[in-house]
């Protein structure tokens, strides 16, 4: 995909991973040798023009640092209070080690990061090159930034599609994270742990369950389940669910195996 770093980067400082002086380091480092002359000139006038609003912002840390670590927090504390089992110990532990560092991570204040981001969000040869992305390049795109702050803004039809492509491409791991980043979606929620039952697939559903068992219709997704393989799954991995199945939903489970 043309120019997929512009994106990759550009998401990265939406969602505040870098700063700005770090997204200009970054575009200035990005091999531009595929790109016709019409479209470097935009590059490298994109480039100038975050060049100069930066220059008009100080870094000082304001209210909107102060709020993202608050968030990000309440994240930490959420998967701090997850069960851990040797399934999924090791994942836990990598997804709190990098939530942990975005923490720390250093932050642009936010009249420097709305003017930068509305900049670029609304610039022509950006948004050509997003548009551009299939929908199975947007579902790995979107798989990168799992929980981010600033998703992209897509349509139900949209998810939709990306949740057909996973879908289509076995993408499990991809499947689980575009659950995790848009939980408010119950549909594409419903989808996909429609397709980790028929997969029988006791460790991806878990992992959903454990993620966003909030939003999801634990009743209806027990009333699917009837595989017995994938029932004494999911009784193994009864600590990691624990907090979003009742003991008369497990029950409920488990009376199956009779």
């Amino acid at each position: 995909m043309k120019n997929k770093e512009l994106l990759n980067n550009s998401y990265k400082y939406f969602n505040r991973y870098i700063t700005a002086d770090e997204l200009i380091e970054s575009l200035n480092n990005i091999d531009k040798k595929s790109l016709s002359k019409k479209e470097l000139h935009m590059f490298d006038k994109l480039i100038k023009e975050i060049e100069k609003i930066t220059k008009k912002f100080s870094n000082e840390e304001d209210e909107l640092i102060n709020m993202e670590k608050e968030k990000l927090k309440k994240i930490i504390k959420k998967f701090e209070k997850i069960p851990k089992d040797n399934e999924c110990e090791d994942f836990l532990n990598k997804q709190l080690k990098d939530f942990k560092k975005d923490y720390y991570r250093k932050r642009d204040p936010e009249k420097k990061w709305l003017a930068i981001t509305n900049y670029i969000t609304n610039n022509s040869y950006f948004n050509t090159c997003f548009e551009n992305l299939s929908d199975y390049e947007l579902l790995e795109f979107i798989a990168k930034y799992i929980k981010a702050p600033f998703p992209p803004k897509l349509s139900e039809e949209e998810l939709d599609n990306l949740v057909k492509v996973g879908i289509e491409n076995d993408e499990r791991e991809w499947l689980w994270r575009l659950a995790f980043t848009y939980e408010e979606e119950s549909k594409i929620l419903n989808q996909i742990s429609d397709y980790f039952i028929d997969k029988k697939d006791g460790y991806y559903l878990a992992e959903l369950i454990s993620a966003v068992g909030y939003n999801l219709d634990i009743e209806n997704i027990i009333d699917k389940i009837a595989d017995k393989s994938l029932i004494k799954d999911l009784k193994k991995r009864k600590s990691v669910i624990k907090n979003y199945i009742s003991e008369e939903q497990f029950n409920k489970l488990f009376r199956k195996l009779d």
